[in-house]
């Protein structure tokens, strides 16, 4: 048994010894299957959750309502779930009706995928009854039972099913890709916030190009934001794009790149994503188009930071199908820059003014200062305080005669 399940392994032994059934489940037996690194290990148990806080002594109820409590356990945290099916989805999402139940069976019919309905006990033997490890084996994503159902009951799982396809490269099964046909509507009763979050998964993932070719295909963009309201933009993607991106920003910079009658706040605001995400989209914006201008100058060099190097060079890579720019040839460069950003600038705007009595702090000190910082990383001024000094003083001379 894999370490993450070792650890976990007393809780299920506890339970089992009070006369409880217990099981893994979820994500952390899937990708044990796919040989997958695995994260968060789940445990299904027919032990009522009262029941799970009695026997252990950390305990948190992080979702009682609908049978969660979360167990710690030698530092670590694992959520224990009581056997349980659901009914009457009230707002695509949440169950109006929540029964815990003794079977593990009855539980596992609720789940999305059949790779995702599959329960291993302690012996590491698994219970599938919806022959979720053959599906692995073809490669091929099903849901559980009636595909329109398990849209229906929650209309993020067409996501989560496109997801899928680019982060482990399987096959829409074709009772899945129906129904998300037909479905795909739903998706407008869903957060954006929610959308977004799976949209960033499938941006990141290996098989991004067969996700895209499956998005066209089902016409999900008919429901997503600004995907809707530009066809081609979709077509724009699957044509150019074939391999992951490093973020969710360098996504949405490459969607404005490519079709630029949408801007990056209105990106943002229709998207809903954060206020650092809509910076750092428009500094890989500002680099590119520095880039664009001038190639991989100082200057441009200068707009980076260490950590977007591998999204600039991707989204070069992207829009500019002749460029052979690699990750090793910007990072050789950028190393040689004399500063890589203003803190390192020898001189202050404080200093600066001492040097020019007669002048007073103004929007002209900013663009002054990135006048100075213009010379030194382009090597025309060392960044040496003395220099940059004489440099000030011979500049005001010229200015006052």
């Amino acid at each position: 048994m894999k370490p993450p399940f070792k650890d976990a392994l007393p809780i299920l032994e506890r339970l089992e010894q009070e006369g409880f059934q217990a099981y893994f489940v979820g994500g952390a037996v899937r990708d044990s299957l796919l040989n997958r690194p695995i994260d968060d290990v789940d445990i299904a148990t027919s032990a009522t959750p009262k029941q799970v806080q009695e026997l252990f002594q950390k305990t948190i109820p992080i979702g009682i309502e609908h049978g969660t409590i979360l167990v710690r356990y030698n530092n670590q945290s694992f959520e224990v779930t009581t056997f349980r099916t659901e009914s009457d989805y009230q707002d695509f999402r949440h169950p109006e009706t929540v029964e815990f139940v003794k079977d593990i069976e009855l539980d596992l019919s609720r789940r999305d995928f059949t790779m995702n309905a599959i329960a291993m006990d302690r012996n590491g033997k698994c219970i599938d009854p919806y022959l979720g490890q053959t599906h692995i084996r073809e490669k091929r994503i099903e849901t559980v039972r009636d595909a329109d159902e398990r849209f229906c009951e929650d209309p993020l799982r067409m996501m989560r099913a496109l997801r899928f396809v680019s982060q482990i490269g399987f096959q829409l099964g074709l009772s899945a890709e129906e129904a998300i046909i037909r479905n795909q509507h739903l998706l407008r009763n869903i957060a954006v916030e929610r959308i977004a979050a799976e949209m960033e998964k499938l941006w990141k993932g290996s098989y991004i190009h067969q996700a895209l070719s499956i998005l066209i295909k089902t016409e999900i963009g008919r429901s997503l934001p600004i995907f809707k309201d530009h066809d081609s933009l979709i077509e724009a993607c699957l044509n150019r794009i074939s391999t992951p991106f490093h973020s969710l920003p360098e996504a949405i910079t490459c969607m404005h790149l490519l079709h630029q009658e949408v801007s990056i706040d209105e990106w943002c605001k229709l998207w809903k994503l954060s206020k650092s995400v809509k910076n750092r989209c428009h500094q890989l914006t500002r680099v590119y188009h520095y880039y664009q201008h001038q190639g991989l100058k100082p200057e441009t060099l200068y707009q980076l930071t260490p950590d977007m190097i591998p999204e600039f060079v991707h989204l070069v890579l992207i829009l500019d199908a002749h460029s052979s720019l690699s990750i090793g040839e910007v990072e050789h460069d950028y190393k040689l820059l004399p500063i890589k950003n203003r803190d390192e600038l020898a001189i202050n705007g404080h200093e600066i003014l001492a040097l020019l009595p007669d002048e007073k702090p103004g929007p002209w000190l900013r663009t002054f200062i990135e006048r100075i910082e213009k010379q030194v990383i382009n090597g025309s001024l060392p960044n040496d305080k003395q220099q940059i000094k004489e440099w000030v003083k011979k500049w005001n001379r010229q200015e006052k005669s």
